[in-house]
Formats: C-alpha cells, structure tokens, sequence
C-alpha cells in the first residue's frame, strides 16, 4: 500500500475542497491502494505573523522520507521571498519534500525540482482577453490583479501586458492595480483607477480572480454606474457563488476535480519508472456570463446547485446549532477530558469516521517553575512552557472517537502522525490541523474521512471553538499556578524556607479555629537562639545567619505537613502543631535539640548554636485566643532561658 502526503495552505475556498475530492475519488480508482494524509495549514496574509508562523508549523509533524509521494498546494500564500508569517514553515515543507528522495507535484504553482499539475494561467487569461477583444471588439482595458508576489496572478499578469503589447493595446501603468485576492481589492482598484482616468470608464475590467470582480461591480454600483451596461467585467476561478450574482460573473473554471486524476496517474507512473513531463496541464473553460452581457446560467443548472447548496446548507445549520452547544458549555469545563466530550456531541452527528485530539501535555500538566525577577519584572516562568517550532516529546493523543463507539481518552505519549492509517484501512484518507495559540504548538486535530466535513466548511468552527476553550483553559492554569506560587512566595521566609508572620497569620488561626470546633489540643512551642549576639560579634553576621538555617533546618527535620513552623522574628521561631499530649510536645522538642548538631556539622560552622523552648498545649474549652496562647509559650520560653543562665552562672 502507498502513503501519499498532500500538503495544503489553504482550506476555505471552493477550489481546496474540489480538489481534494477529485483526489480521494481519483485514489478510489487506482490500480493500487493508496492511503492519504492531508497536512492543511490556514494561514493568511490578512492574519498576524505569529499567527501564520503557528498555523504553518503543521507543516514540521510529517516525516517527508516516509510517504511514496508528496503533493504540495501552496497557490495562495506561499511567498518564498516575504516575511509572511507562515513562509518559515511552508519553506522547511519544501526543504523537506525535495530531501525525501520521493515523487513531488506542486498544484498550481511552478517549483523549481518539482513536476507541477494545475491550469496553464498564461493560455486561460489570454483567452480571457482574447475573446474580449477578438469576439466582442473590446479594445481599452483596465486590470484589477491580486498580490504582485503570488505565482498565478504574476503569470495571470504577464499574459495580459504580453498580448495587450502584441496586439497595440493600451497596457501602462495606470489600467493596472495590484493587491490581494479579495473583494476590497476590487473595490479599491476601480476607484483608484476611476479617479486617474477622470472618471473615463473603460469597456472592461478584467480582473485576477471572481472576488476582485464582484469588488469592482460593487465600487461601480456605489458610483452610480453598472456592469454591464456602463463597462463589462471578468474573474477567475469560478468561486460558489459567481454564478447566482447580480450580475452573475463571467470567469475561468478551473475545473479542479481533474487535478486529482492528473496527480494519480502521473504518480503511477512515476512508481512504474516511467518517464513523466515536468509540466502537465489540465484543463480550463471559460464561463460567459452576465458581467460581459450574456444570459444567466441555464435554469436547470441553477436548480442543481440550489438544491446541493438547500442540502448543504441543512447540515451546515444542524452543525451551527451543535457548535453553539459546545460554546456553551465550555466556560464550564474543568478538564481536558470535559473539553473533548463535548466536543463528541458536535462532531458525532457530522459524516465522519473519526476524530483524534493530540495535546503537548504541558497544556493541561501545568507545573511550570517560576523565579523572582532581580528587577521590576517581578514574577516570571523560569522556562517557557509550549513550544514555537516542531512538536515536542510531550505529545499525547488525549482523545480518540470513532463512529459508533464510545469516546476514549488514552492520555499516552505519540510520536509523528497519528492514527497509523493502515490500522484503520485502505484507500482512506485522514486531515491533519493545528491548533496552536499564535506562534506556540498546542497541538494538532486529526479527522478520519475529511471530505464532507471540508464540505461543510465546518472544520475552521471547530478550531477556532477548541483553541479558544484550550486557551482558556491553559490560562486559568497558568493564573492558578502563578498565584498559588505567589502566596508561597509571600508567606515564606527567604533565609530559612519556614513560614514568615503573614504564614502563620493565614494558617494559624484556622488550625486553631478547625481544633477548638472539633475539641482538639494544639501544641504551640515557642522557641529562642541563645547567644545569638555572640555569633554576630565573634564569627560575623554570615555565621550569624547560618546559625538561624541551623536552628530552621532543625526545626524542618520533625516537621509535619499538618504543623505551622514560622520564623516569628529575627532569631524566634513558632511551632504549632496537632498532639496528643504533653509527651508529643517534649519528643518534637527533644528531636530538635538533637538535630542542631547534626545540621550545625553540616553547615560547618565552627560552633554549635543553642536554643531555648517554651511550650503550652490549647485547651478547647478555654476562651482563651491563639494569641494568649503564643504569649504565654513566649513567657515561658523566657523563664526557662533565665533559668538556664542562673544554672549555668552557677
């Protein structure tokens, strides 16, 4: 079986879904089976940059070497020599592609390397203005062209000054406008050519693609004039509604369902060793219509299309109001796993085998380490979490649904493409898409059987609807965890990692508070360097502090998660915790006298600290506060100390 990779960088328009049909209808006719994975990419030159750059790194989850041969449909918006975002991702998809050492047809754009399938824009636009010249005597011409930099419009250009300086016609650089391929394009174009010519009309415009023309009959209704009484226009490409305008646009039919033939065979042979042109063309018809004053399309044709767009449409609404569902619910979502089952009652009612969720994990395993800024910067991640270019080790396909069955949630590591197609058949085809927060990876959505769901122009929907609940999701992670960092933070002492005066004043009283409810005991143990003076003035303040980490490290050793140990001053330190008894507040005491030595060696300090220790247990029936009690472990501490300095004077 052969594993056939198709790369797209576009997938809203007519053209990409009548291509890839013709493609899956031509894999079902071919003499060998053939599965298919589509890499689609929906970066714009309207988009941010980081968001192109996040959108095109799809393009780095294939292993190029690994299929038999690759086909590559950067017509629109690859720009290898712009800055356009996603123009670092569909490069790498080039580099990779010619290092396979496997067959490469680029659609519709001429690679260097690369056997090229598509139309032959130079022969379909010069029959454009040839037949406006030749069969309807047109002679003065404006043009409305898309982006300077794309490949079919350059061409598309080139044929019309070449056959307007052929024949004597006028062709200088006032009848041109060069700028995208959308419908402003148009708008702009008339009016700026509108005005430079002293609001002369010319017989026709022709323009770049249909858009641009139904632009153009906009920016002349709005001037007071109309196509085609006042000047006759033409498109390219025959988008879906071209025909059902008013005026309806006469165009260029690419008749893209041919391509997907053209690609197969030439890959057969290719696979047989045969020798294959580097350029093969297929065909075009060019399509009259009202713009150029002919009739609107036959009756019975319009049928046929209202009716698929009235089929079309029905479903597309069912998957709107389903769509609207999930939005709904996914404020509420507290899980990965809550986010894709509702995910499951958008999709399980759409003409598909299967969808298949991968995530890096750091999305929703969120533990990122922070630091404190030396600066005003204050708090910042040590690390940066997801990743901006390929896809990380932390992969993990969390989600799998196939049709007819449960849901499941493997939560297990992946590496490259998945589902392995030949698990799920022959002759299939899978769509691979990012999802991605601007330029950084999040992961990617994997649909079984793709076709109708590009059909639809549903797909889009449902990123754009998962991105924004994975985004929300991550950041109320990320927000949680930076706060729950923070209050660590604010409620630690620097110096000896034991809780500070904010920390026992957060925990304290409730420990108290949840003991005297339930009729608990509380042992509160208050404790004091001895000789803390002496340590500064003999060995310095450096030793000074090593003294107070000898007596906290101390302190930590017998600590329990269920204690509040705090450094309550500068060499104080306050101990509450739940006992039994009295014993249990002499052993913690015992346990950190016999550790002061152990963590002094440690720290090589030339002499071994001291302290002194006053405790006193809650009683649950007394009126007494938290900070009676403290007070009265401080007393104590202090007699015990005058005590012990009597004894020693002694």
């Amino acid at each position: 079986m052969k594993k056939l990779l198709y790369i797209i960088n576009e997938g809203l328009r007519k053209f990409t879904y009548e291509r890839t049909a013709g493609l899956v209808k031509a894999i079902e006719h071919a003499d060998e089976p053939i599965n298919l994975y589509i890499v689609r990419s929906d970066g714009y030159t309207g988009f941010s940059l980081a968001h192109n750059q996040g959108e095109s790194n799809i393009f780095r989850l294939p292993d190029y070497a690994a299929f038999d041969g690759i086909l590559l449909d950067f017509n629109s918006n690859f720009n290898a020599g712009t800055n356009s975002g996603g123009a670092s991702g569909a490069q790498h998809c080039v580099r990779a592609a010619a290092a396979s050492g496997k067959p490469v047809i680029s659609i519709a754009n001429h690679m260097d390397g690369f056997y090229y399938v598509g139309i032959d824009n130079y022969a379909a636009m010069t029959e454009v203005i040839r037949h406006l010249h030749r069969e309807m005597g047109l002679t003065d011409f404006w043009f409305a062209m898309g982006p300077e930099d794309n490949y079919e419009n350059r061409i598309r250009t080139q044929a019309l000054r070449d056959y307007c300086q052929e024949n004597g016609l006028p062709c200088g650089y006032d009848r041109f406008h060069a700028e995208s391929f959308l419908l402003e394009s148009g708008m702009h174009a008339f009016k700026r050519m509108y005005r430079l010519h002293g609001q002369r009309l010319p017989q026709a415009v022709i323009c770049a693609n249909d858009s641009i023309a139904v632009g153009v009959c906009r920016a002349a209704e709005a001037a007071g004039l109309n196509v085609p009484r006042d000047f006759l226009a033409t498109g390219f490409d025959n988008l879906d509604i071209s025909a059902y305008l008013t005026p309806s646009v006469t165009t260029v039919d690419q008749l893209c369902w041919t391509m997907g033939d053209a690609c197969i065979d030439i890959l057969q042979r290719l696979w047989r060793g045969e020798s294959v042109p580097r350029a093969n063309y297929t065909p075009t018809r060019l399509v009259l219509r009202e713009s150029t004053g002919y009739p609107k399309p036959q009756m019975a044709d319009a049928a046929q299309d209202i009716v698929k767009y009235i089929s079309r449409d029905m479903r597309t609404t069912e998957f709107t109001y389903r769509l609207s569902a999930m939005q709904y619910q996914l404020p509420w979502c507290e899980s990965i796993e809550d986010i894709c089952r509702a995910l499951t009652r958008c999709v399980s009612s759409l003409n598909c085998k299967g969808l298949f969720l991968v995530l890096d994990s750091e999305l929703y395993e969120y533990g990122s380490d922070f630091e404190l800024g030396e600066s005003a910067d204050g708090l910042r991640e040590a690390a940066h979490r997801l990743c901006a270019e390929g896809y990380p080790e932390s992969m993990k396909l969390v989600y799998a649904w196939q049709s007819g069955k449960a849901p499941e949630f493997p939560m297990r590591k992946v590496r490259g493409m998945l589902p392995a197609l030949e698990d799920l058949g022959t002759r299939e085809n899978i769509l691979f898409l990012p999802l991605h927060f601007m330029e950084q990876t999040v992961g990617y959505l994997a649909v079984w059987d793709c076709v109708e769901m590009m059909y639809l122009k549903c797909l889009s929907g449902i990123i754009n609807t998962l991105t924004m609940a994975m985004h929300s999701y991550y950041s109320r992670n990320r927000l949680a965890h930076a706060n729950r960092v923070l209050s660590g933070l604010s409620m630690t002492d620097d110096l000896t990692g034991l809780y500070n005066r904010l920390g026992y004043h957060r925990l304290a009283p409730r420990m108290f508070k949840e003991a005297h409810d339930s009729g608990k005991q509380l042992g509160v143990i208050f404790i004091d360097m001895d000789r803390m003076k002496y340590f500064n003035d003999r060995f310095g303040h450096a030793y000074g502090d090593l003294a107070i980490q000898c007596v906290s490290r101390a302190i930590r050793r017998d600590d329990t998660e269920d204690a509040v140990a705090v450094r309550y001053g500068g060499d104080e330190f306050l101990v509450v915790a739940p006992v039994e008894s009295v014993a249990d507040v002499r052993r913690r005491i015992a346990a950190i006298h016999r550790a002061i030595p152990v963590e002094a060696e440690a720290l090589g300090m030339p002499e071994t600290p001291g302290i002194s220790t006053g405790f006193v247990l809650t009683d649950p029936r007394d009126a007494r506060s938290l900070g009676d009690y403290v007070d009265e472990a401080d007393r104590l501490m202090y007699e015990n100390k005058k005590l012990r300095k009597a004894w020693q004077a002694e």
